[in-house]
């Protein structure tokens, strides 16, 4: 079941959970009455929720990707070269005696030990040995293993921040403290709901499923090609310094060329290469979310209420109370004004700050007026 499938059944659930009329909710008795001491009464209600926006700078991801062939090539495939030692042995030591090892005891007779009595056969004590094998400990080599090494640790920084950090921060947080006064009894809520997103490392923004998917294939293959048998072997040998000598081979074979471009764009790449963000909402609860609360809060206090033995009466014909003006309901008017109106951001502003503007001066001049009646009337108070 996909993401958006999985939104479409959680909201029509809500739909059939919320979907009386409120209009004829209003009609029943306690409701009205109920409904307006949870409006009136003191609520704390917080609401948050987080967001993690990743962005990956796609300079490094092509650069990588256009030389992992070459790089896997050399590596698959490294230059060999054969390496001679030459060692004066006892004749018992002896493993390859070749023409080589002829001549040189033909000019060092002191290592002959005595001539067989036809004159052709001599019997030395020692004899030059020399062993040839192939080596891999040539320049080239070594660059290909120091870059490998510099390669998988550019990588797995950026791969590690980019999946692994952050994941347990993700998701809502809802937080509800409530008292009311209902005349003969108290009634305290207290409610909190955390909803933790777990993290699906490549497909988390569907957005950018792409990208991090070539993240992933690249660093499989980096750290793939950091544990061959190439590697092992060559880590052994000393590691190059930058910058590269342009060898022969590397600036004419087309794979280490292109080995030798990677290496100067990682040491050039003086940008972190992504971007990690947290972004913390906490949005206005609105008129209908706050009408939701009330109406769940209303519904926890009707069902325990059932299930009191002898409950106390409650009089419903009690004066309702009135709701105080605070910022809390002047940002809940604003927020409920910027959401359904079609009027651009600026005219919306101009409007409704002429409108405060007008009815400032209304009330100041209301007011005046209410003083003037009153300094006109003391006078006659007393006399």
């Amino acid at each position: 079941m996909n993401l958006d499938k999985r939104e479409d059944v959680v909201k029509t659930t809500y739909e059939k959970l919320y979907s009386q009329d409120r209009e004829k909710l209003m009609q029943d008795e306690f409701y009205r009455y109920y409904y307006n001491l949870l409006d009136t009464g003191m609520n704390y209600c917080r609401f948050t929720n987080v967001q993690l926006v990743k962005e990956i700078d796609e300079d490094w991801i092509e650069a990588i990707e256009k030389a992992l062939p070459a790089l896997h090539e050399c590596v698959m495939k490294p230059r060999k070269f054969i390496e001679e030692d030459r060692e004066i042995v006892n004749i018992a030591m002896a493993r390859n005696i070749t023409t080589e090892s002829i001549r040189h005891l033909i000019q060092h007779s002191d290592m002959i030990d005595k001539y067989a009595d036809n004159g052709n056969t001599v019997i030395p004590n020692r004899i030059l040995n020399v062993f040839k094998e192939e080596s891999l400990n040539i320049y080239e080599n070594r660059f290909i293993c120091t870059l490998v090494a510099e390669l998988q640790h550019f990588v797995n920084k950026r791969y590690n921040v980019i999946f692994e950090n952050s994941k347990d921060e993700l998701g809502s947080f809802f937080e509800l403290e409530s008292r009311v006064d209902n005349y003969t009894e108290t009634v305290d809520y207290k409610i909190r709901i955390n909803i933790r997103d777990k993290q699906n490392d490549v497909d988390n923004e569907n957005e950018n499923a792409g990208i991090f998917s070539r993240l992933e294939k690249i660093y499989r293959h980096v750290n793939g090609l950091a544990t061959t048998e190439f590697i092992n072997q060559m880590r052994q040998y000393p590691s190059v310094r930058h910058p590269i000598v342009k060898t022969n081979v590397i600036g004419k074979n087309e794979n280490y060329k292109k080995c030798y471009e990677l290496w100067n764009f990682i040491y050039s790449y003086d940008k972190v290469g992504y971007k990690v963000n947290l972004l913390k909402q906490e949005p206005v609860i609105s008129r209908e979310f706050e009408q939701d609360i009330f109406d769940n809060l209303l519904r926890d206090y009707t069902m325990i209420h059932n299930q009191m033995e002898n409950p106390r009466n409650i009089d419903t014909n009690r004066p309702a109370r009135q709701k105080t003006v605070d910022i809390k309901y002047i940002r809940q008017m604003l927020d409920e004004i910027v959401r359904n109106s079609d009027i651009p951001d600026a005219n919306l502003k101009k409007i409704v700050m002429n409108e405060l503007t007008d009815l400032q001066l209304k009330h100041k001049s209301q007011r005046s007026e209410k003083e003037k009646v009153k300094k006109r009337r003391r006078p006659k108070e007393g006399a």
